[in-house]
């Protein structure tokens, strides 16, 4: 039989990939990126995506918290806390919050639900190209700790209960969490062989610059706006971590620190590394900037966590004079900034730095 040739995703080596046991995976011998899984784990990886997608749809369609206050009651579900923001006067946000709370995960599973079930159908790889371009986009656990933090902040005011909704969509996260971590679906990408673009350096830097400009205003303007019993305030950001800390909700207050104000921070001086290494035609720690690159492209998603908050306590705490929930143009500044930083990592291909130091090493 003849052994599968595959070029790698992240560095361009074409290699042959050789038959591995149940307990076994294969990777690239130059850059160590995972290549190849038992057939074992996808059985198992098809388990979890199946029960996934069955908690999945409750969990869209059922109330996730219910919050009542001066013998007042309001409940939401998943669809309603996507599209709550519309109303408020941010349509882009409403419009980012509903693609990346439902649309992204709903057309995820399904995908890759049917891959797995018919894997030697003729759909089946297209199906799963598609899953891959959407797996950095797939959020559930992120919208879970948001629903976290949501419930907290709300805690302190008033009284919140999860409901069904909420625990099928944590449910969710969980079982596909479990899922990707038995197979990495960006391997699927290992069969295709496309040339490195050095343009992509050029749109990556665009993007890196604009999300340093944006960055600024995301925290410097206000997040959000808290009316109770008339009283108007705003929180920035950093308003949002001191009111955590201020009612003992230290790991959840770090937790919003870490990935709202140093991720994206940490992301584009990261890229900005990797971008200035690439022009250098650096030969120097290439795979360990390859493993920066991909740690970079897996935290940059948690940095969401704030937009789903605010489209959570948007969507629940509304009872008129009494108490509401306002986002607020810092928060639109903030989307802006995470949404440009994940296309910016998108855009980096890994490959062109092992081209650049190649052609750099041979004009020398």
């Amino acid at each position: 039989m003849t052994a599968e040739r595959v070029a790698c995703p992240d560095c361009s080596l074409e290699q042959a990939l050789p038959a591995i046991g149940d307990h076994e995976v294969a990777r690239c011998r130059r850059c160590y990126r995972l290549l190849k899984v038992p057939e074992a784990q996808d059985h198992a990886s098809f388990a979890l995506t199946l029960g996934a997608l069955l908690f999945w749809v409750p969990g869209c369609l059922l109330p996730l918290l219910t919050v009542t206050a001066g013998g007042a009651s309001r409940s939401a579900n998943l669809i309603a806390c996507a599209f709550k923001l519309w109303g408020t006067g941010y349509p882009p946000l409403s419009v980012l919050v509903a693609m990346l709370m439902l649309a992204v995960p709903t057309a995820f599973m399904l995908l890759l639900t049917v891959a797995q079930a018919f894997p030697h159908a003729y759909f089946a790889h297209g199906c799963r190209r598609f899953a891959e371009r959407l797996r950095p986009w797939l959020m559930t656990e992120v919208f879970v700790v948001g629903g976290c933090v949501a419930y907290s902040r709300i805690g302190s005011v008033a009284t919140v209960n999860v409901d069904p909704g909420g625990w099928c969509l944590a449910a969710s996260a969980m079982l596909l969490l479990g899922s990707l971590a038995l197979r990495d679906e960006a391997s699927a990408r290992a069969n295709e062989i496309i040339p490195p673009s050095r343009s992509s350096l050029q749109a990556t830097a665009a993007l890196v610059v604009a999300g340093l400009v944006l960055y600024i205003p995301a925290n410097v303007m206000p997040v959000i706006q808290i009316e109770r019993y008339g009283s108007i305030e705003t929180n920035t950001i950093l308003g949002g971590v001191v009111e955590l800390i201020h009612y003992d909700l230290w790991p959840l207050a770090v937790i919003v620190f870490m990935a709202s104000v140093v991720v994206p921070l940490a992301k584009l001086f990261g890229l900005s590394w990797l971008l200035w290494q690439t022009r250098r035609g650096s030969p120097r720690l290439l795979r360990q900037r390859t493993r920066i690159y991909r740690l970079i492209d897996t935290i940059g998603r948690w940095s969401n966590i704030d937009v789903f908050t605010i489209a959570l306590l948007a969507a629940l705490v509304q009872f008129g004079a009494l108490e509401r929930v306002r986002p607020e143009q810092g928060a639109l500044a903030f989307a802006g900034v995470v949404l440009i930083t994940m296309i910016a990592a998108q855009t980096f291909d890994t490959r062109t730095m092992w081209q650049a130091a190649r052609a750099h090493r041979d004009a020398a």
